[in-house]
Parts: structure tokens; C-alpha cells; sequence
């Protein structure tokens, strides 16, 4: 259809901290072997798939990534700094425990209140939001009719999806998890509609790359999410309001 816009949405393979639960929101990791295994798994699908361009989170999770979608085809990777993950301040390369240690009861705001956590020297999720939604949206405008990939992280593209279905950022945990590497597909039309056509997709991933649980620096997400797949894919309204527009 004239003017559609498709892109794909896609988290970063495995880092060491991922698998630590560490806080590694702005530490530049690269992936680890296992998630460089997933990365390469990425090659099959995209290599099926028009991609006329790749914007990915400048780290290097995220670049190493965006070569598993480039599927060794001649496509331009651009790097966002927009769409790069949280930055976690004196936090970075800490465990739950050793926040809980230096800064007692933050940690619980991060799992259960992320909206009034703001981590020592680092960034609120608010704020993560606000540059993050932003620049999702300008690639949206730029690439109109175009098909794209976007690489990028967890905590990000949620917030991400929180703005633009209007779910408090209270709620961000509550929302279907990712998995590493998994393939979130969405159309957005000329009218400020979008569809989620599919979210978080792994079937890519061999079993043994794949989480039983989805590792989240802090804890563990085990629980039954309350919007889940039903909820978050089909046709939506765009609620974000864009800065200066009325």
C-alpha cells in the first residue's frame, strides 16, 4: 500500500551483563558469543526481507547486531544515539544487590515504580523516553513508504511502545518481554495509525539461544504480562504527541 511504512524492530543479542544481570545501559559491551550466534541467526529471515535501510543505537551490541540484519547485503547502517538504552549513571556494572547496598530501595523502584526512579548521575525512563519516541518517529517520517530495520534495546524499544500506545511507563514491565534478538514488525500509515503486524518474533532463534525466562538487569521477569501479544498487536492510534505540535 502507497505511503505504508514497515519496520522492524529488533533488540540486541546477548552481552556478558545481560547474562549477570548487570546495568549496563551506556557501557559499550560487545556481544558475547552467545549472542553473536544470535545475531548470525538473524541472517535466514532478513535475507528475505526488502530492508532499505538500518538504524541502530551507536554501541556496539547494537552494531555488531545490525550486521546480522545487513544479511551481507549492500545496506547503509546509521547510527541513532536517540535510540541508545538508559543511561545508568553510577549504577553501570552493578547488580541488584550492590545497588540495594549502596542506595537502599532504589532497586524496588526500578522493578516496581521505574517512573520515580532516577539512578544516581544517570537518566529517568521518562527522559529515555522522550529522546527515544522522538527519534523513533523521525525515522518513521524520513523512510515514508520505505521498509526499515531498527536495532536497538530492551528497556528502549519498550518505552518506545509504551509512548506510542498510550501505557504509563509504570507499566513497562508489565508489557510481553523480548528476547534477545527478537523481530518486532509494524506498519504505520499517513493517517497517525500503526499496526504491530508482530511482536517480539524468535522463531529464528535455535532452542538453545533461546531464555526460558527474560534476564532483565535486576530481576528476573516471571510473571504473566498484563498487555500481552492480543493486547499489543492489531491497529492503534499513535498517542505520542510530538514536541511542538499542538
Amino acid at each position: 500500500m502507497k505511503d505504508v511504512t514497515r519496520i522492524y524492530i529488533i533488540r540486541h543479542g546477548e552481552t556478558d551483563n545481560n547474562k549477570l544481570h548487570r546495568f549496563i545501559g551506556s557501557t559499550d559491551h560487545p556481544l558475547n558469543e552467545r549472542g553473536q550466534a544470535q545475531a548470525a541467526s538473524l541472517k535466514a529471515p532478513f535475507s528475505k526481507i526488502h530492508v532499505d535501510r538500518i538504524y541502530a543505537s551507536p554501541l556496539k551490541r547494537t552494531m555488531m547486531t545490525a550486521e546480522g540484519v545487513r544479511a551481507d547485503r549492500d545496506i547503509p547502517v546509521i547510527k541513532v544515539p536517540g535510540i541508545r538504552e538508559i543511561e545508568c549513571g553510577q549504577w553501570e556494572g552493578l547488580n541488584r544487590q550492590e545497588i540495594e547496598e549502596r542506595w537502599p530501595g532504589q532497586i524496588d523502584l526500578w522493578q516496581f515504580h521505574p517512573a520515580k526512579l532516577h539512578m544516581e548521575g544517570g537518566e529517568t525512563l521518562a527522559q529515555v523516553q522522550r529522546r527515544a519516541v522522538e527519534a523513533f518517529l523521525d525515522i518513521v517520517e524520513k523512510e515514508r513508504g520505505n521498509s526499515v530495520a531498527v536495532v536497538s534495546h530492551m528497556l528502549t524499544i519498550q518505552l518506545i511502545m509504551c509512548g506510542l500506545l498510550g501505557i504509563d511507563i509504570d507499566e513497562v514491565w508489565r508489557m510481553v518481554q523480548l528476547e534477545n534478538t527478537s523481530i518486532t514488525s509494524m506498519d504505520f500509515y499517513p493517517d497517525n495509525t500503526f499496526e504491530v503486524v508482530k511482536w517480539g518474533e524468535a522463531g529464528h532463534l535455535p532452542v538453545e539461544l533461546t531464555n526460558a525466562s527474560v534476564k532483565i538487569a535486576g530481576f528476573t521477569k516471571n510473571e504473566a504480562p498484563k498487555y500481552d501479544v492480543a493486547v499489543v498487536e492489531g491497529k492503534h492510534d499513535i498517542a505520542w504527541k510530538r514536541e511542538g505540535v499542538l
